[in-house]
């Protein structure tokens, strides 16, 4: 009986340190894993973000051209109601990709900034910018004073981030695209002459802006944070089909 004890100790203590061997491996594999297929995407999805504001980045522009908000110069062109030029397709595709990467370069740093992008999410925080760009529209077609349309649209966009996306880095890069987008316009008016704001009530540099499109930038960047994360997950949904 004392012999059976001891052989059995002996094999489960001769076992018990090739599990403890055999889980690192696995572990560190799937954390290879992962990693290469985050370092793998973000080529596709540079892509897939700066079609997508090529695209469509124009069309939600027109809402404001429309009203004559923005006048396009050098190098307009006008398709049907559309009144853009021919660079935005261009520096939209570039916003696209730059605020999209980012968000997704943040949600792989900070594990609670983040989650998982779907369909539903990015249509609904599309369809609500839409909205959210007409009321800025009409309200400046209908001459609502300045400061009054400022504080509906900032309100407005707060609403939007509290809906879409609720997380404070979110929050800040919200805060990011919309001071920096509005100065970023500005040596391109003035050096280049491609579109100036005929009814503009702040300067700065010498050039003139309309101050609540801080808001518009500010709502802008909950459907690119989602729109990025749903892009992501189709990737690699993608690549784990074609690995597999």
């Amino acid at each position: 009986m004392q012999s059976q004890l001891r052989r059995s100790s002996f094999y489960s203590n001769a076992h018990y340190p090739r599990s403890r061997f055999l889980i690192t491996p696995i572990c560190s594999s799937l954390k290879q894993q992962n990693n290469t297929t985050l370092n793998t995407t973000w080529k596709p999805v540079a892509l897939s973000l700066f079609g997508s504001g090529f695209v469509l980045g124009p069309i939600l522009d027109g809402i404001h051209s429309r009203v004559e908000l923005v006048v396009y110069q050098t190098g307009a062109i006008n398709i049907g109601p559309l009144h853009t030029n021919v660079t935005v397709p261009f520096m939209l595709g570039l916003f696209y990709c730059t605020v999209g990467l980012l968000q997704l370069f943040l949600d792989e740093r900070v594990e609670s900034s983040g989650g998982e992008g779907s369909l539903s999410k990015t249509a609904a925080s599309l369809v609500a910018l839409v909205l959210f760009l007409e009321l800025s529209a009409e309200m400046y077609k209908a001459g609502v004073a300045d400061n009054i349309e400022a504080y509906i649209l900032f309100a407005a966009a707060e609403l939007m981030w509290l809906t879409f996306e609720r997380t404070r880095l979110g929050f800040a890069l919200a805060c990011l695209v919309g001071v920096a987008c509005p100065l970023a316009e500005i040596p391109i008016m003035k050096f280049f002459h491609l579109w100036y704001y005929p009814q503009a009530n702040i300067e700065i540099f010498g050039q003139g802006l309309v101050s609540w499109t801080v808001t518009c930038y500010f709502a802008y960047t909950p459907f690119l944070i989602n729109l990025s994360r749903w892009i992501k997950s189709l990737i690699v949904t993608t690549y784990a089909k074609t690995s597999s």
